[in-house]
């Protein structure tokens, strides 16, 4: 999977498709569902179950865990 960061909000897959978008602190998927949250506080991403998915900002290992599962 290769993630086109030329805009700092969307996330665009290879073919130029919308798969996510930042959108403060949270990334959504390219239906707008909330794939992942990361809180600075503690330093640490959830999921949008509220599961920990890592720490730092790994909102995008989220996105990547999400695609897969399709």
């Amino acid at each position: 999977m290769t993630f086109d960061f030329m805009n700092n909000e969307f996330l665009r897959d290879g073919e130029g498709r919308i798969i996510g978008r930042f959108d403060k602190n949270l990334l959504r998927d390219g239906t707008g569902k909330i794939i992942a949250r990361y809180d600075e506080a503690d330093n640490r991403t959830r999921d949008r179950s509220g599961r920990i998915v890592g720490s730092g900002d790994q909102r995008l290992r989220a996105l990547e865990l999400n695609e897969n599962c399709k």
